[in-house]
């Protein structure tokens, strides 16, 4: 197997589970990995065009209540993000949903803490508090605790996409690091949501692995993981988007002395996916822009538009952002500098939000 060879064929058709781990491999040094960005790029430009999507963020819409929690997770903080009291009314959601779309946005995501002991009538509360305020396309993303019913009623409600991100498909590893969740519940609803007819978002988070000695892991068994998972999403025919984010320390975790994972690996691992899935939606979550646009990416949920409780938890928004408070909730709205850079890197935005900005 030739490098030049695989990226050659890569242009035109998509590549084997060998060919992925090969790549993988191969594109640890920056030059080998700049080739690979460019026929990332070229496929996404090929199969879906040069609009790089937006979707506004409302959230959380549902709380955590996974015991015990998952050992990278923020929520370690019960003040912070996705505690009881974070949870929008659903008169804020509505109130955000407004705000969001005068931004010039036409999609919203609509996140929330992971429960498994919900059935998720309260989301589809969420679904239409947002659908009478606004005309945004809806995406959800709460984790496992979604019945069947609810997902048909969503389906109904017109939601075009419902999330189901297993983050390894490494069970014992999965079982190890998120203890009060479920790897079986999780596949099941994917499955669900897919079979359904629903849109369905997948996705893992890079650099989960503890790479030493000491451990006995090795990058070839983090490359594998990686492989696999995006092979076994590729089963479903309704697969819409696949998101590829790095693990970030967060300080009172247990992973808290971890080391994070590189933006590079996120984005190889992105431009990998992209030679995979070809004309779905990808998501690189981490990084700046242009390394996103770079690694064959069109999608974001975090750097539009968002809705969340006022917190300090969510600090200052980036340069060039604007923050506005209404009553107890505000929007962070990262367009102005976003759209920025999506357009000094060779790609354009939405008609409405272009308009806007």
């Amino acid at each position: 197997m030739k490098f030049e060879e695989v990226l050659e064929k890569a242009k035109n058709e998509e590549i084997t589970r060998e060919e992925a781990f090969y790549l993988f491999e191969n594109t640890e040094r920056f030059d080998k990995a700049l080739e690979l960005f460019k026929v990332a790029s070229k496929v996404r430009e090929d199969e879906t065009g040069t609009i790089y999507k937006l979707d506004g963020c409302l959230s959380p819409i549902t709380p955590c209540t996974l015991d015990p929690l998952c050992k990278y997770c923020f929520t370690a903080n019960p003040k912070t993000a996705w505690s009881t009291e974070s949870v929008l009314t659903l008169e804020e959601i509505a109130l955000g949903a407004k705000m969001i779309e005068e931004t010039g946005t036409s999609s919203v995501h609509l996140g929330g803490g992971s429960r498994l002991d919900a059935t998720g009538e309260d989301v589809i509360e969420a679904v239409k508090a947002v659908k009478k305020a606004s005309t945004l396309k809806i995406r959800v993303n709460v984790g496992p605790g979604l019945s069947e019913d609810t997902l048909k009623e969503l389906k109904k409600l017109g939601v075009i996409e419902v999330g189901s991100l297993l983050e390894t498909m490494n069970e014992k590893l999965f079982e190890e690091v998120k203890p009060g969740d479920s790897f079986e519940v999780r596949k099941k609803l994917a499955i669900a949501i897919n079979n359904l007819g629903l849109g369905v978002a997948g996705g893992f988070m890079a650099g989960m692995y503890e790479l030493s000695d000491d451990s006995g892991t090795t990058r070839k068994v983090q490359y594998e993981d990686y492989v696999n998972h995006m092979f076994y999403v590729k089963q479903f025919e309704n697969l819409r988007c696949f998101m590829v984010y790095g693990f970030i320390p967060r300080v009172g975790t247990p992973m808290e002395n971890r080391l994070p994972t590189s933006p590079l690996e996120v984005a190889r691992a992105t431009a990998i996916a992209r030679l995979i899935f070809r004309d779905i939606d990808i998501d690189m979550c981490g990084g700046e822009i242009p390394l996103r646009v770079l690694s064959g990416a069109n999608r974001s949920f975090l750097d539009g538009a968002s809705i969340q409780k006022k917190s300090e938890f969510w600090g200052r928004p980036a340069v060039g952002g604007r923050r506005e408070q209404i009553n107890d909730i505000e929007l962070i709205d990262l367009l102005p500098v976003t759209t920025k850079f999506i357009r000094d890197a060779g790609m354009d935005v939405e008609p409405g939000i272009t308009n806007k900005y």
